[in-house]
């Protein structure tokens, strides 16, 4: 009876060639370059074309990275995140800040594409001893888990770090790319923990090729960079957490349907995760039995232990979900699942076996297309840039998830961001609006005692209503405070709001995520100020405090949306002595 051949090599493409003659898409088949880099960034485009739309500045790229640069200069490229160092994403970071701080969302973005580019055209056209060649590649960007890591600078990490896998299955005949093998490892080695797990697997192969004496030499320097990010993980505060209560039993079940179930069919019916995870881990195995002597699948089930084991090691396996949270999870375990498949699909000798696989491929296919892309609000990074300097201190917004009303922020001050622009070739200052108010705060613990403006100010008021449910108890239950909002019995009513400020008052303001149709006006600006309101589900402190601004002023308030959602809301002190 055939089998999965662990030793056959992309030079020798009798196995596919004889059994599946009409279905060639081995790494001999497409070896193009250009025909390559195509299908890839058509495929990346399909899965991220809402980042690259609407470039935004995203996680720790933007409240670690950049503000790490920005005051460490090149030396930030040895400071860890998350204990970890992430040299790829730290080198982006450094080289778009350096051409332009204002078009910073898209060149981050474009450089990201390019390195995941890069990767895919390594896993596509590198002499491997795994069969599929570009469909190697087509399965790691059509993972059915929501692309939280396609297209952005912070995870490019994944990707490189995921050339160590192919690293493993390298042809022992090809000297060509010898040299890119050891850029590889020396990237993707100082990325992430996973050249410590990938390291065991390097050294065997070098034992088992040690007439190649350069094997060796690639086992020592990969042994020196995984020393490196070892002593980094080691020495940083709080980068070893324990992890011991993630690591039970239960969590071990739990694989079943979250990482093989939600593989095939989490996307589409996750009520049927159990039973579809269990049809195709007794494939797995029994494939792996009828191929027990195929080096090259015991190799990938030993990568996918690891990596599902580092999943839930850092984060408990009943909160991750493929689509819904920390999808990133799944990146490596899924990618791997597909590559398993496809060596059994293009080499088990079982027509039957075969079908079965490329059955499951599709599955996971089709379960990809609810999470293909993911879409995100709009922050206008380059409109704060320009508001960033008419203020003494000011917060940019950073995406944290893709809602505008759970974004993260980057402390600058005005100074600094005038400077930054007053050197960015890319920047022209035509037409400049910005915003009247700054953020700077999210908690009622944040209120600022003389800043906060009484009901005296109200000029014009009609909204007759406080805000939707209980999220008021956060006024009601200190004394002197009034919430004023546009939601009485429904989001049905609108209407306006006119406050007198001094300029450096604060105001409490809240809405919904949704904020289309809520703006502000201030009185005789002749359209200067940009008339957005934050959209926000929790309370945030407002100060008007835009050095444009005159000493006093009229703020209108105005609610025009009726639909879900579209209400706002602001809290005033009851008199000017409350406190």
């Amino acid at each position: 009876m055939g089998r999965v051949v662990g030793y056959c090599t992309p030079n020798s493409n009798q196995t596919l060639i004889m059994r599946i003659p009409k279905f060639n898409l081995s790494s001999s088949s497409i070896r193009h370059p250009i025909l390559i880099l195509f299908i890839g960034a058509a495929l990346l485009l399909i899965r991220t074309w809402p980042r690259l739309l609407n470039p935004e500045v995203w996680q720790e790229d933007g409240v670690v990275n950049l503000p790490g640069f920005l005051q460490n200069s090149f030396a930030d490229i040895f400071e860890p995140v998350n204990g970890y160092l992430i040299l790829v994403p730290k080198l982006i970071t450094m080289l778009t800040a350096s051409i332009s701080i204002s078009q910073y969302p898209l060149i981050s973005i474009l450089i990201a594409w390019g390195v995941t580019l890069a990767a895919f055209y390594v896993i596509a056209s590198a002499p491997l001893y795994l069969s599929g060649g570009i469909l190697l590649a087509a399965a790691s960007l059509l993972i059915p888990s929501d692309p939280e890591v396609f297209g952005l600078p912070l995870y490019t990490f994944w990707w490189v770090s995921l050339l160590l896998f192919i690293i493993i299955f390298w042809d022992k005949r090809s000297t060509d790319w010898l040299a890119g093998r050891t850029v590889i490892i020396f990237f993707a080695s100082l990325l992430s923990p996973v050249c410590l797990v990938v390291l065991p697997l390097i050294w065997a192969r070098a034992w088992l090729l040690r007439k190649y004496r350069y094997e060796i030499g690639l086992a020592v320097f990969a042994s020196f960079c995984a020393a490196v990010q070892l002593w980094v993980m080691w020495h940083y505060p709080g980068a070893v957490a324990s992890s011991a209560g993630n690591i039970n039993f239960a969590a071990f079940l739990q694989v079943i349907p979250k990482f093989l179930g939600a593989y095939l069919i989490g996307n589409l019916q996750s009520g049927w995760q159990w039973q579809f995870g269990i049809v195709l881990l007794v494939f797995f195995v029994a494939t792996i039995f009828r191929n027990r002597r195929s080096w090259v699948l015991w190799a990938l089930v030993y990568l996918w232990c690891v990596a599902v084991l580092m999943s839930i090691s850092r984060v408990n396996i009943e909160i991750i979900h493929q689509a819904l949270a920390g999808p990133r999870y799944f990146f490596f375990p899924f990618i791997l699942q597909s590559w398993f498949l496809l060596q059994i699909a293009f080499a088990d000798s079982s027509r039957c076996v075969r079908c079965g696989a490329w059955l499951f491929l599709l599955f996971s296919v089709l379960n990809a297309l609810p999470v293909l892309d993911r879409k995100h609000d709009n922050l206008n990074w380059k409109v704060h840039l320009d508001s960033c300097r008419q203020f003494d201190h000011y917060n940019l917004p950073v995406h944290s998830g893709g809602n505008a009303a759970l974004s993260w922020n980057l402390p600058m001050t005005g100074q600094k961001c005038a400077e930054l622009l007053a050197h960015d070739s890319f920047y022209r200052q035509v037409g400049i609006k910005s915003f009247p108010y700054k953020i700077i705060g999210k908690s009622t613990n944040d209120i600022v005692t003389g800043k906060i403006p009484s009901l005296d100010a109200v000029v014009k008021s009609e909204w007759s209503g406080q805000d939707y449910n209980s999220s008021v108890a956060g006024f009601s239950t200190l004394p002197g405070w009034r919430v004023l909002g546009s939601f009485l019995h429904s989001e049905a009513e609108a209407g306006e709001l006119i406050l007198h400020l001094h300029r450096g008052e604060q105001i409490w303001f809240r809405s919904e995520p949704k904020s289309q149709k809520q703006r502000i006006i201030i009185d005789g600006s002749n359209g200067r100020y940009i008339g957005a309101l934050p959209a926000t589900s929790e309370w945030v402190l407002l100060e008007f405090s835009n050095v444009s601004l005159p000493d006093e002023f009229n703020v209108k308030f105005i609610d025009g949306g009726d639909g879900w959602g579209e209400w706002s809301a602001i809290a005033l002190r009851e008199s000017s002595n409350g406190q």
